[in-house]
């Protein structure tokens, strides 16, 4: 049950739900807004670990922000690969 109402950790959960519902979409724009929806809420979970001095919290969701900031910066990659062609061996886009 929930004690106390926190308009803080309510945002943090809907952006999660929100975020996994997002990352199973066909589009990688819409999949970008997912890992978006990720990140915020990531860092609203580790800001409230940090206040409540709670390593587990600030460790688990410390992880995460780090793979929704790779998932956003994969999934712009593999937009821009669809959009314009995959790079020339030996180069970078």
């Amino acid at each position: 049950m929930i004690a106390v109402w926190n308009p803080v950790l309510a945002a943090a959960v809907l952006l999660g739900i929100a975020g996994a519902v997002l990352v199973a979409g066909r589009s990688a724009k819409v999949r970008g807004l997912g890992f978006g929806c990720w990140i915020i809420g990531n860092l609203l979970w580790l800001a409230e670990g940090i206040r409540a001095q709670n390593g587990y919290l600030v460790v688990m969701f410390a992880f995460y922000l780090a793979m929704a900031a790779i998932g956003l910066k994969n999934s712009a990659h593999l937009a821009r690969v669809r959009r314009e062609g995959p790079c020339e061996p030996g180069t970078l886009k």
